[in-house]
């Protein structure tokens, strides 16, 4: 069973990480694109699914996002992004190196990422914000699990 947990913390944190790289990329590219460019990108990658299927939820729902931004938003997500971004990376890192504190900071910033999810997700229902807070959850419920078997060796 140790070594199940072990695995799936060792997993779970790889994959966060790859989600905070995937974040700082994203913010980067929201902060050099122009305006338009987030819109013509979800056209873009939408116009192939809607010519097959015109009322797909996911593609007409992406369009609607996109068309629905205004201006100075992208800003907003690309500040968002790149400190949800770092965040991510940084926690996973100190973990993944055992640094002194880690753990306690760990729950201290995913716990504060899930309240913020669940927050936003009250004032704005997005089915992303699930998604994001169920990630979390599985982090600390891992990261929990993965400490008390440290300290049991």
């Amino acid at each position: 069973m140790d070594r199940l947990v072990e695995y799936a913390y060792r997993l779970s944190l790889v994959g966060k990480g790859a989600l905070g790289l995937t974040q700082l990329i994203g913010a980067l590219g929201l902060w050099l694109a122009p305006e338009s460019a987030l819109p013509a990108l979800v056209d873009w990658l939408t116009r192939h699914e809607l010519a097959q299927d015109p009322v797909d939820p996911i593609a007409l729902g992406l369009q609607h996002w996109a068309a629905s931004l205004t201006l100075g938003s992208d800003q907003f997500y690309a500040i968002y992004l790149l400190g949800h971004g770092t965040l991510n990376f940084s926690v996973v890192v100190a973990l993944l190196l055992s640094l002194p504190g880690a753990f306690r900071v760990s729950l201290i910033v995913l716990g504060s990422f899930i309240a913020y999810q669940v927050y936003s997700y009250g004032m704005a229902p997005d089915p992303a914000l699930l998604v994001l807070t169920a990630i979390d959850l599985v982090v600390i419920v891992l990261v929990v699990l993965e400490r008390r078997i440290g300290a049991r060796r």
